[in-house]
């Protein structure tokens, strides 16, 4: 396990890169839940999230051969709704969340109730 910074989240405990960057994109994730609902245009927010390839799991076992596919996945989604525009952000944001869910109900279930709460109504 390294302790890296991504987005100035700096982990004092031994947590794998994976866990720093999953940490750092619920951060954004909030952010941008804010913008949508206020209406705002989404900045860039996922440049490091290419991390997601590379970065370490706690096990082996937390990134297996589906992983790569849902990353890929959640990356375009991460643009789409970048790009989107104002009458389609918020099926676009929740449209992002589904692919986190998605994601974790294959791999680290742990999140799922947060996630879900991440959604707009």
């Amino acid at each position: 396990m390294a302790s890296i910074v991504l987005h100035g989240f700096v982990s004092m405990r031994s947590e794998s890169e994976l866990s720093i960057l999953m940490r750092n994109m619920t951060e954004d994730i909030r952010k941008v839940r804010r913008k949508v609902e206020m209406g705002k245009k989404i900045p860039e927010f996922y440049k490091s999230y290419s991390q997601l390839y590379s970065a370490e799991a706690s096990t082996s076992s937390k990134k297996g051969e589906q992983f790569s596919g849902y990353a890929e996945a959640f990356l375009k989604q991460c643009s789409r709704l970048k790009e989107s525009d104002a009458d389609q952000r918020k099926n676009e944001y929740n449209e992002l969340v589904t692919r986190c869910i998605r994601c974790h109900e294959t791999y680290c279930p742990g999140p799922l109730t947060m996630l879900k709460k991440l959604k707009l109504p």
